[in-house]
């Protein structure tokens, strides 16, 4: 369980600022200023990146059930055929791109010594659930199918995720295991598992306002699976999935000062009570979204490790 305890001063500082600077997440208006608000929102978060690593980044397209879908693979200098890791960016669904986790994706790529794969999935509300789900599932099977063409190994593919992203991966890893795919692993950071409209975990009370708040929340919702019948669907909130045995390793992040913390360490028990071997690191004094904040929170460099520490053992 992820103690609370008392703010990180580096996170209070950013948070400090994205307030000034009136950039938190949106509130109740209207739907068209919502998205631009919103995307506006998670691409500042940008400056608080490190600089992007001197690495490999090429573009190519997956085929998907939808449409193309674009990926950006960041990979080391290296000749070998290298693991591969899949990243679905967070941004609530509505927001988020490639170019906002550009720099710690290949900053992943350049430490762990992985191939990172990052999925531009679309966006709602213009396309809801399941479609930015679909594009995550459609990615991963074409990389997988792509394999050593695209200088991967397939024997040795992570799916991977945070925030909205997370859920997205959590779902992708049960999807495989239902088609008979193996991944090696998952990574999931501080994502949502509970999209029911009444949830009432207490840490959505407790940071109200810390990166996202519960209206803001709600629009992200209400945008992304607009009917309340689908949040029960275990693709939108994996928590609800019925039996989550069999699943790969997983490396899962919660942070103490997050809206979604709860929802996501309940997840967490139950991978482990279904058996899953889980590495499970609690950020007390942590806030969400803090995987793209490493030119202002040392914090990430330790994620960064033991991200990069737990990639190296499932080789």
């Amino acid at each position: 369980m992820t103690r609370h305890e008392p703010l990180d001063a580096q996170a209070a500082e950013i948070l400090r600022e994205i307030a000034e600077a009136g950039e938190g997440r949106p509130e109740p208006r209207d739907a068209t200023e919502k998205l631009a608000r919103a995307r506006a929102d998670t691409n500042s978060l940008q400056r608080f990146s490190a600089p992007v690593p001197e690495i490999d980044i090429r573009a190519i397209t997956i085929a998907g059930r939808c449409g193309p879908i674009p990926v950006e693979i960041c990979r080391p200098a290296s000749g070998d055929v290298l693991p591969l890791i899949v990243w679905f960016h967070g941004g609530g669904a509505i927001a988020g791109s490639i170019g906002t986790h550009r720099a710690p994706l290949a900053a992943l790529a350049s430490r762990s010594g992985w191939a990172v794969a990052s999925v531009g999935y679309a966006l709602a509300p213009e396309h809801p659930f399941p479609r930015p789900l679909e594009d995550c599932v459609d990615a991963l099977r074409g990389l997988a199918e792509a394999g050593a063409g695209e200088g991967f190994d397939t024997a040795c593919i992570v799916v991977g995720g945070d925030s909205i992203g997370g859920a997205f991966a959590a779902v992708a890893a049960r999807l495989a295991r239902d088609e008979g795919s193996t991944l090696a692993g998952q990574v999931i950071l501080y994502p949502n598992t509970d999209m029911r409209t009444d949830r009432g975990w207490p840490s959505l009370v407790e940071n109200e306002g810390q990166i996202m708040t519960r209206a803001s929340l709600a629009y992200e919702a209400g945008c992304h699976i607009p009917d309340e019948v689908d949040r029960t669907d275990p693709r939108a909130s994996p928590l609800l999935a019925p039996d989550l045995e069999g699943l790969p390793p997983a490396f899962f992040v919660t942070c103490g000062h997050d809206p979604l913390r709860d929802e996501g360490e309940a997840y967490a028990r139950r991978l482990v009570e279904a058996g899953v071997s889980v590495t499970h690191l609690a950020y007390p004094a942590m806030i969400h979204a803090f995987f793209q904040m490493g030119a202002r929170i040392d914090a990430c460099d330790d994620l960064m490790a033991a991200m990069t520490e737990f990639l190296h053992r499932l080789r």
